[in-house]
């Protein structure tokens, strides 16, 4: 996240609540990329990580619904996490 985006900023708290609505099952982070390293954030995103891989992502930048609907579409296609 980029406290500077309006996408971001509209975004976050979408995701907040699919955060709630998948606790404890999964766990959600949110990072400002703007206080971290470059090299550790290369781009915006969200990613699922499962025993330390990481197993999908999902790029910001188009719609919120559309971010919201792949995350979860990524979550459930995972199967037991």
């Amino acid at each position: 996240m980029a406290t500077w985006c309006r996408k971001c900023i509209y975004l976050k708290p979408k995701l907040e609540k699919m955060a709630a609505d998948y606790y404890p099952r999964v766990g959600f982070f949110c990072i400002d990329v703007n206080t971290v390293p470059y090299k550790l954030v290369n781009h915006a995103g969200v990613t699922l990580w499962k025993d330390g891989k990481k197993q999908a992502e999902v790029i910001g930048g188009h719609k919120a619904y559309l971010v919201v609907n792949e995350v979860r579409e990524m979550i459930e296609n995972e199967g037991p996490l």
